[in-house]
């Protein structure tokens, strides 16, 4: 990246912005990894955040944006308030925000539209979703939300998916030129044959698995809204066909209800809850299949990880990372991410070895066409234009 011609050296200005920055969370690595790229470039960076915990290219870029204490609800409305401010002070900087912040002159809409998250969890909530209207910090999303696609200021927006691009659109009415989708990129690991065996191995040790017996994965922290209850579900029904199989859920959330409801419809052992890890590559690899049945996932960073070792996904039309599946081919795509028949469908195809196999080799072709590179060029050309505007304005 280091003769890509579309940054003009030593002129462009970057300001990142997130609220909490901590090297532990996926926004964060990926602010890292572009501010990087951006100083390889010779650009200028700085990361304009309220808390920070120390990473690699933030060190000696960070600048504290305070934000006084307050109610968890005040809090985003105070930040948006305090970057706005900096930015009236500092306006030969190009404002890229990961955060709802009006006046920003780039918005990367990494978490999707709260709007239409709001809309999509209503079947969780099926008697009390009117209250989520009242709530104090989901009015302040939604105030934040509208307030930054009207800014005059706005630039470009950064969508990591098509999906997401039609909701900014379809709610915002936001010019479609104005909005670039730019997938997720992923670093492909080396020779997996090297290492499934052992990592295979140490799941059978762990948690008492069969030698001849599926694993499904899931990778993901909060539990309801990337649907683990459905996927216990569907479990709970492959379990009363007598077919052995594992379900390991990594991640952080209450496992108890879910171990009880297995219990409860005679998948007890079926579903095991590993906890939190610093990092999942040791049961991408151990695995057999990827499950993901989430109901509103703006992208789904963690199927393609899944697809770069060489795992078939199984994922809902709702979460962006369908985008680049093929049907029936790298994996499969649920059309409702609240019915647990079709999951369960799409389990059982799966138990098919030959079957796993030859659409894990897809999977990871695909992931081959989609490294951290090419996310982060596309990228860089968003930033490079909004610059070049913001110097003609």
């Amino acid at each position: 990246m280091a003769n890509n011609p579309l940054l003009p050296a030593g002129e462009l200005r970057v300001a990142l912005v997130r609220y909490r920055y901590s090297f532990h969370g996926g926004a964060e690595r990926y602010l890292d990894e572009l501010a990087s790229a951006l100083l390889s470039e010779g650009a200028q960076v700085l990361l304009l955040s309220s808390h920070w915990e120390g990473g690699k290219a933030s060190a000696g870029i960070w600048v504290m944006v305070p934000v006084p204490w307050s109610p968890k609800w005040l809090r985003p409305l105070l930040f948006a308030r305090a970057v706005r401010k900096w930015g009236r002070k500092n306006p030969d900087w190009l404002l890229f925000s990961l955060e709802r912040i009006p006046g920003a002159d780039v918005y990367r809409a990494g978490d999707g539209c709260h709007a239409e998250w709001l809309r999509r969890k209503r079947p969780l909530r099926p008697v009390t979703w009117p209250l989520d209207f009242l709530r104090p910090l989901n009015l302040a999303y939604l105030y934040l939300e509208k307030s930054l696609f009207a800014s005059e200021i706005l630039k470009s927006v950064i969508s990591i998916s098509a999906r997401g691009k039609e909701e900014i659109i379809r709610r915002f009415g936001m010019a479609p030129e104005r909005i670039s989708v730019v997938y997720h990129g992923v670093r492909l690991p080396g020779d997996l044959e090297e290492g499934r065996c052992q990592a295979r191995a140490q799941l059978q040790s762990r948690f008492g698995i069969g030698k001849e017996e599926p694993v499904f994965l899931f990778v993901g922290s909060g539990f309801r809204r990337k649907g683990v209850g459905v996927l216990l579900d569907a479990a709970i029904l492959l379990a009363t066909k007598g077919i052995p199989f594992r379900v390991i859920v990594v991640g952080k959330g209450n496992a108890r209800p879910y171990l009880r409801r297995a219990v409860r419809g005679g998948a007890d052992g079926r579903i095991l809850f590993a906890g939190p890890v610093s990092g999942a590559g040791d049961f991408y690899l151990g695995a057999d299949a990827f499950l993901f049945p989430t109901i509103y996932e703006p992208f789904g960073i963690v199927c393609l990880e899944a697809m770069a070792y060489g795992l078939p996904v199984v994922t809902t039309r709702v979460c962006g990372a369908s985008e680049v599946l093929r049907e029936g081919e790298s994996g499969y795509i649920l059309e409702d991410p609240f019915d647990p028949v079709s999951l369960s469908d799409r389990m059982e195809k799966l138990l098919d070895k030959d079957r796993r196999q030859d659409m894990g080799k897809a999977a990871r072709k695909t992931a081959e066409s989609m490294p951290k590179e090419r996310n982060l060029r596309e990228t860089l050309a968003v930033l490079s234009e909004a610059w070049r505007r913001k110097k003609e304005d």
